[in-house]
């Protein structure tokens, strides 16, 4: 557009001596630039949509489609920007009907909350606020991009709190079935996952949300983070942390999700699933044995005998190491045998290890000494850049506080209620609302 600018200066000024070629010329150079101009115009000033009597320009998708890439590590290309386009919309959307909601319950946020938030914002980016303002800028995105989503998020959950948790109340029953259905599970596996839900609205776009759910994958396979697209792409109530969904047992999985997790290795993401009226896309973190709450945290004082092993790959110096730590702690009943013999070991890792919880030590040491007697030596373990033989010395196992239990378990039924109130809300403003999608 620079180019043709200059050739309508340069050629087709009121007094430069036409020729016929010249003269045609200029007129087929005004004519793109008239169209270039109208078409930028319209990308960045005209209508992506209309919610109710609110507008969303191009200019509003335009910036948060640059916040959302920056804020995600996703490449900020055009293809991209056109495939990612359609969901950010529905994002908008769905931030002005909460907005309009909010706003006819007469909620208004006060500006030092918004203030606060983006303090947060900016200390968990390590910055200043005039930092962060400068790096929106820098892609695009002016400060009042972030400070009108902060302003929505903030007004649904105060929506939320005020208006539907007080409506919600959890029984003795429904907590006491909670404990049931824990304890039953105890021993079975549980999954530490994350996840990005994309719902279908509408049966007629199933197709779309499918597209949408895959380019995600493809995102994260090329680094992009899952926390910052759950956070800009999910619908599930976990985005607000990322899309953690904590430790979750086996049982509580849709029957499609239970065979996507089983396929699954710890710090792996799922293809998309099509479960529950959308997509899902998992990230297994970890994996545990489901524990008990009628048991109560165990206490172990340890000690241990310590042989450091410099390439664990070679068996051979693996092997050597095993019959040397069985060898010198055969026979030994007690801490204070163990603890002379290790110092003599050269590891300045042999010794009392003190107190610890049993749920805090790493998977392989809590298999090894969950069922150990006090005062028996452990078979080798793999640890500490090298093996170790481990004993207990005391064993003590911390009340069970049934009450804290309970509280947490009613705060979790809660909170799950509370957040199928606030989706079956959002999709009641959807059905209700008129919506214009102009993109």
């Amino acid at each position: 557009m620079m180019q043709l600018s200059t050739i309508m200066t340069k050629y087709c000024h009121p007094n430069t001596l036409f020729t016929y070629r010249v003269a045609k010329a200029c007129v087929v150079a005004l004519a793109i630039l008239l169209t270039t101009s109208v078409s930028w115009a319209q990308s960045s000033l005209g209508i992506a949509a209309v919610v109710n009597d609110d507008v969303i320009s191009m200019l509003d998708l335009n910036t948060r489609l640059s916040m959302i890439m920056e804020d995600s590590d996703i490449s900020n290309q055009a293809e991209v920007r056109a495939r990612i386009a359609p969901q950010v919309l529905r994002g908008l959307i769905d931030e002005k009907l909460k907005l309009q909601e909010t706003r006819r319950e007469g909620i208004k946020i006060p500006q030092k909350d918004i203030e606060a938030n983006i303090q947060k914002i900016a200390d968990g980016n390590k910055l200043t606020v005039s930092q962060l303002t400068d790096k929106l800028r820098s892609v695009g995105v002016p400060i009042t991009g972030l400070t009108s989503r902060i302003e929505a998020e903030l007004a649904w959950q105060y929506y939320i709190a005020r208006r539907l948790s007080r409506r919600i109340q959890v029984g003795e029953e429904e907590i006491n079935d909670e404990i049931e259905m824990i304890q039953a599970n105890a021993g079975k596996p549980e999954y530490l996952l994350a996840e990005i839900f994309l719902p279908i609205d509408n049966p007629s776009r199933a197709g779309d949300v499918q597209q949408t759910a895959e380019r995600l994958v493809q995102q994260l396979y090329a680094g992009a983070s899952f926390s910052a697209l759950a956070k800009n792409f999910s619908a599930a109530p976990s985005a607000a942390v990322g899309g953690d969904m904590g430790w979750v047992q086996f049982g509580n999985l849709d029957t499609e999700l239970q065979k996507a997790v089983q396929r699954l290795k710890p710090k792996t993401i799922s293809p998309p699933i099509h479960s529950l009226g959308g997509y899902y896309i998992l990230m297994l973190r970890d994996v545990r044995t489901s524990p008990s709450l009628t048991a109560g945290e165990s206490m172990l004082k340890l000690s241990q005998y310590h042989i450091p092993v410099k390439d664990m790959s070679d068996q051979g110096a693996v092997n050597a190491a095993t019959q040397q730590l069985m060898n010198a702690t055969r026979g030994m009943n007690s801490c204070s045998q163990l603890e002379a013999a290790g110092a003599n070991s050269g590891s300045m890792m042999s010794g009392s290890l003190g107190e610890m919880k049993l749920s805090s030590l790493p998977d392989n040491l809590r298999g090894v000494l969950t069922n150990l007697p006090v005062g028996q030596p452990s078979q080798p373990v793999q640890t500490g850049g090298g093996l170790a033989v481990v004993m207990i010395c005391e064993r003590s196992d911390e009340g069970v506080d049934m009450d804290k239990i309970r509280e947490n378990i009613r705060i979790k039924i809660l909170e799950s209620r509370v957040n199928v109130a606030a989706q079956r809300k959002l999709r009641d403003l959807r059905r209700n609302a008129f919506v214009d999608i102009r993109l």
